[in-house]
């Protein structure tokens, strides 16, 4: 089980449980195919409704502005249907 991850706790009690968190905000380091990947990682906890994806904690200084930027808009780009 990755660190943080709210998909094993969501497996077993489903809508019941409630999340926000557990973005790798390591990604902002990388390129956007690693955050179009870590979106596609969430998106099935999202689907089931009641989880927010975030980092859980501040943003690390080796991340690239454009690349939070970029998480933002395809994060309102693929959720907002």
């Amino acid at each position: 089980m990755r660190s943080g991850s709210i998909a094993p706790w969501r497996a077993q009690y489903g809508r019941a449980l409630r999340g926000v968190g557990g973005m790798d905000k390591r990604v902002f380091a990388q390129d956007y195919a690693a955050i179009d990947a870590e979106i596609e990682r969430l998106r099935p906890l999202v689907d089931l409704g009641g989880y927010i994806p975030c980092p859980d904690h501040r943003i690390p200084p080796d991340a690239k502005w454009e690349n939070v930027q970029y998480y933002c808009e395809r994060m309102r780009k693929v959720f907002s249907s």
